[in-house]
């Protein structure tokens, strides 16, 4: 599998991503042509950084420019708020056959996603965005699928995934382990979750807003299913380095599947399987991070027309989870995903 050397990406950053956007631009093989910033008057320092053009409208970019894809490693208030010109703008450049990649949940609310018009239309704009740094779609998960069919419905789920600031936001991190947990083991009926603010000290006790724009920090979830299945996830972008672990239980043993390998214990104690992605497999540095390993990954993938489309996630099902998790959050009591589902119908 290759990505084609005339590959040419668009990037939407935040300046302090300059030297991760350059990282997985090289190792992914693709040519920046084109780079602004959702943060006001810092698009030509960005562009300058990364030797491409600098553009100031990401929706004028998105409804006009030419290029294979545009990656919004930073998506700022793109796809906040009820109006429709984002989604119409994500609508135009899926007609020109522009991917659009993101490193975000956009829209970064259930409320957004119903009157915002990201569910209206063929193709829906919502179906037509690509996430990377999914761990469902991870190189350990794609090797680990046997294992996982083999491993049978997991009764118990932890997840937990780190990252640098300026790896993702909180909100990130929340939609790759929603969108893993999803694929895993369906919606949960309620969530129990706590959140901490990357600058909260002794004694404070800070609240995450209504949706997920602008989230950074740490939180915890456990999640309670119909079926008395559970599940845990520990989230943070503030957590020194990109690391992503999910841990599954059934009777089958333990099942540990990491950003670079997985291993299976049976009941017994015995090893079942087990792989370690080597660097030198991928073709790349002894130095290079976890997350550039895995969102460059993300890219080849989506610029191989030889690798099957992996489709799109349930924003709907992810927004609505992540919605009564930030809920449950500010009322310190357990909340449903149904409830904030009541509230899109309103």
């Amino acid at each position: 599998m290759g990505t084609a050397p005339s590959a040419r990406v668009i990037v939407w950053a935040d300046p302090a991503q300059l030297e991760l956007v350059r990282a997985v631009a090289q190792a992914a093989g693709v040519d920046i042509v084109g780079a602004g910033s959702p943060v006001k008057g810092q698009s030509g320092l960005l562009a300058a950084g990364l030797g491409c053009a600098a553009l100031d409208d990401l929706r004028s970019t998105l409804a006009t420019a030419d290029a294979d894809l545009v990656w919004l490693a930073s998506a700022g208030d793109f796809g906040a708020g009820g109006e429709q010109d984002d989604s119409r703008a994500v609508a135009a450049a899926t007609g020109r056959n522009i991917k659009i990649a993101s490193l975000e949940p956009i829209p970064q609310s259930a409320l957004d996603l119903q009157s915002g018009g990201w569910l209206t239309g063929l193709p829906r704009p919502a179906d037509s965005l690509r996430f990377l740094g999914l761990p469902r779609l991870s190189r350990s998960f794609r090797e680990a699928a046997e294992a996982l069919l083999a491993f049978g419905p997991p009764r118990m789920l932890i997840i937990d995934t780190w990252s640098l600031r300026e790896e993702g936001s909180l909100a990130a991190r929340l939609l790759g382990a929603i969108d893993l947990t999803l694929s895993l083991m369906g919606e949960p009926e309620t969530i129990d979750a706590a959140f901490v603010g990357p600058m909260t000290g002794t004694g404070l006790h800070a609240l995450p807003g209504e949706t997920f724009q602008g989230l950074h920090g740490d939180l915890w979830a456990g999640l309670r299913f119909a079926n008395g299945a559970c599940a845990s996830i520990g989230a943070s972008n503030v957590a020194g380095r990109w690391n992503t672990t999910a841990t599954l239980l059934s009777g089958q043993g333990r099942l540990r599947i990491y950003d670079d390998g997985f291993e299976w214990i049976g009941p017994d104690g015995t090893r079942h399987d087990q792989l370690r992605i080597r660097k030198e497999e991928r073709g790349e540095p002894a130095s290079a991070s976890h997350s550039v390993a895995a969102l460059a990954d993300g890219l080849r993938r989506l610029l191989d027309d030889t690798v099957p489309d992996s489709g799109p996630v349930s924003m709907e099902a992810i927004l609505t989870i992540g919605q009564a998790a930030l809920l449950s959050a500010r009322t310190a009591q357990p909340e449903s995903p149904a409830t904030i589902r009541r509230m899109m119908t309103r």
